[in-house]
């Protein structure tokens, strides 16, 4: 503003001192001129102060619908127009004389927040030729999934791996009981079972005993333990996901309070994907099949194997294209996957360590469909405990990438800037993060009280994410 001021200032100076001018008719000719040329390049430079001012009016608006879009629940459309003109007030462009606001408009319909904003922006050169004010215009609207409809697929992975212990701590009591309990067959006693906690962690005809009880599978002997130790039960990680899932739920069912636009599934996976509960708003429905042994997602059962190539493919089927969240027809959908991330088999590991290679991390290439499809992908990675001692965890997660052959075997193009000497299971963080829609979405916890927690806290990091459009 001054610098134009003073622009003007000096070719109206120069005008003067040439039109008092008496050499000849140069004066008389640049004073005919002058006043159009100074009208139109004075003209380019108040479209670009009005350019600037609309720039910084836009930001402003998109700062201020993000703010509102969070309470289109519980405010009306008057409370929320007051509240997008007090964001512009406290950011000082009420105060300034570069422009005002004309009005403000509030549309909440279709679970949005839009506004309308005009301004006039003073001019300096375009005053010249009686245009004092150029008008201009910016509007937006923001789009939060807290209030659009939304499809939520929650999906837990089955595989005999999510047996193992949650914590170090779990994991300790878990060793203690195996190990200070013998099998019903004498003979597997001089194997020492502890050499093969990793690969041993599902049922492969072995026996054991507790409180004089054979059990032939660690979901009941661990089940058993926890009746008689309830102060310090073992929890796998199988429990652990299942808790996670519980507290998702129960954010949904606060989100819905006022509504049922959001919705959940139970799905779990290992050679395909398996639907527990279909796309529900019953909490109630949702709530019994984690702990009702017969929906399939409890400790009582697993997975030999983890086929994530076939389960995401089905998954993709089954969940199906997004729409913009504007109606019950076309919500926005978001998978919540917990696993551990690894494409595994059980006969595998069991046959030779030729194909133990088949032991690896998912190929994030195998989440693309879902997120063409405009699906959202966050994921929790039940981080792996390094088991060095153990044969079946050195010979599989244990080994390098550059071993597990990832390419030929499962078309996997390593991260750049990831050596191939990384661990299989180090590696696994990398393909689950690039496999989830951006990092945000993205969790690794190894803790209890981390994978608890950590569905929830991405889920909620969705929810209260907004879009906007202009």
């Amino acid at each position: 503003m001054r610098l134009a001021k003073l622009l003007l200032g000096r070719m109206r100076n120069g005008l003067k001192s040439l039109c008092q001018s008496r050499d000849g008719n140069i004066a008389l000719v640049f004073a005919i001129v002058c006043v159009p040329v100074i009208i139109a390049v004075g003209t380019g430079i108040d479209f670009a102060r009005a350019y600037n001012v609309q720039i910084k009016m836009q930001s402003d608006l998109d700062a201020a619908l993000i703010a509102s879009v969070k309470s289109v629940s519980t405010l009306d459309a008057t409370q929320l127009r007051t509240k997008i003109t007090n964001w512009f007030a406290a950011e000082g462009n009420l105060t300034t004389t570069a422009y005002s606001i004309a009005s403000v408009s509030v549309d909440t319909s279709n679970q949005a927040v839009s506004a309308n904003v005009t301004a006039s922006v003073p001019t300096i050169f375009m005053g010249l030729a009686g245009i004092k004010t150029v008008p201009i215009n910016v509007k937006s609207t923001a789009k939060g999934p807290t209030s659009s409809y939304l499809q939520v697929y929650i999906v837990l992975d089955k595989s005999a791996s999510m047996l193992l212990p949650s914590s170090q701590t779990d994991r300790t009591n878990f060793l203690n009981l195996l190990y200070s309990n013998s099998y019903s067959n004498a003979a597997a006693t001089t194997h020492n079972y502890m050499k093969c906690e990793f690969a041993c962690h599902n049922y492969d005809g072995q026996y054991f005993k507790y409180n004089g009880t054979i059990f032939n599978n660690i979901y009941d002997l661990v089940k058993s333990y926890n009746s008689s130790n309830s102060s310090s039960p073992i929890t796998l990680r199988t429990d652990t996901a299942l808790t996670a899932a519980s507290q998702v739920i129960d954010l949904i069912s606060s989100a819905n309070a006022t509504s049922s636009h959001i919705t959940a599934g139970l799905y779990y996976f290992g050679a395909d994907l398996y639907t527990s509960v279909g796309q529900t708003s019953s909490t109630t429905t949702l709530k019994k099949a984690l702990t009702d042994d017969t929906y399939g997602l409890t400790s009582a059962t697993s997975q030999s194997v983890s086929y994530f190539n076939t389960m995401l493919s089905t998954l993709t089927t089954l969940v199906g294209t997004a729409g913009d969240g504007s109606s019950s027809a076309k919500p926005l959908k978001l998978v919540l996957l917990l696993t551990d991330g690894a494409q595994s088999s059980r006969p595998w590991v069991l046959t030779s360590a030729t194909t133990e290679t088949y032991v690896a991390p998912l190929n994030p290439a195998w989440c693309s469909s879902l997120k063409t499809n405009g699906v959202t992908i966050g994921i929790l990675n039940t981080d792996y405990l390094a088991i060095t001692y153990d044969w079946g965890y050195n010979a599989t997660l244990g080994m390098s990438m550059a071993s597990a052959n990832w390419y030929s075997v499962w078309g996997g193009v390593m991260r750049t800037g990831v050596s191939t000497s990384t661990t299989r299971r180090d590696y696994l963080q990398y393909a689950l993060s690039d496999c989830a829609s951006n990092s945000g979405l993205f969790i690794s916890a190894s803790s209890k009280t981390d994978i608890a927690s950590g569905l929830s806290t991405i889920f909620n990091s969705y929810l209260y994410s907004v879009r906007l459009t202009q």
